[in-house]
């Protein structure tokens, strides 16, 4: 559930639906370009109020599972990036390129100061932090995830930190001694033992993206999901003690 997506006047009911359904935390991106239309000048107003999203969560009873990675992917404009990046054509996002991580490191310092005292290490509701978004499927620079460790750390953002990949990916997606969750797996057996064999044989487990509903595709068939086959999965799932994220 994003800010960005849903008018302000609409989130504390969203959030009480979801909270009707049982659940009790609320996934969410967040879109620096959203934030940063342009260099230097940040929006958290209105809309963009993540702040205020993240107490409206508290007060409704709801923790939140923050995804302030750069890159975002969420079926948005440029995975999230920011449109001025591209105005160096050398310029090269999601790498250790050093103008791309200076205008990063700017943004996340400047979105610690919205979120950082919403964390649950200082009395908040935030319980964990994504670092980075499927990136095992981009690339596998380990010294580009441990520089977004370090920006994450300095800027003031003590929680738990995660990456998120598919099953496949996790190898490359993964930073060694951070918690590995696991996108689109079904099989409780399959995630235990990929957490496992990453995480020192000890979970959370955790699977940040299960997808009971699908997007469609420009001129193919409308993509149609089984409620009851979600249903049947999802009990699963939850019979297993994981935690699992509905994505949209």
């Amino acid at each position: 559930m994003h800010c960005a997506r849903i008018p302000r006047e609409n989130w504390r009911d969203r959030m009480k639906m979801a909270k009707a359904m049982g659940l009790n935390t609320i996934g969410t991106y967040v879109f620096w370009n959203a934030h940063e239309e342009t260099p230097g000048k940040f929006d958290f107003k209105g809309n963009n109020d993540i702040a205020a999203f993240v107490k409206t969560a508290q007060e409704e009873g709801l923790y939140v599972v923050l995804r302030p990675s750069p890159y975002v992917c969420a079926e948005w404009e440029f995975g999230g990036y920011p449109w001025w990046l591209l105005k160096n054509p050398k310029l090269k996002v999601r790498s250790t390129d050093p103008e791309f991580l200076n205008a990063y490191t700017r943004y996340i310092k400047r979105l610690a100061k919205e979120l950082v005292p919403l964390q649950m290490t200082h009395g908040g509701n935030i319980l964990m932090i994504q670092l980075e978004n499927e990136y095992g499927s981009y690339s596998d620079d380990k010294n580009y995830l441990e520089i977004n460790k370090k920006i994450f750390r300095d800027a003031g953002f003590d929680s738990v930190l995660f990456t998120c990949d598919g099953a496949d990916m996790v190898a490359k997606g993964h930073l060694p001694g951070l918690l590995p969750a696991i996108n689109g797996l079904e099989d409780p057996e399959k995630v235990k033992e990929i957490v496992n064999k990453y995480h020192r044989g000890k979970g959370p487990y955790y699977v940040a993206e299960w997808y009971p509903g699908w997007f469609d595709n420009w001129g193919k068939k409308h993509a149609e999901v089984s409620a009851e086959n979600s249903a049947k999965t999802l009990d699963k799932l939850l019979a297993t003690g994981f935690s699992v994220n509905m994505y949209m």
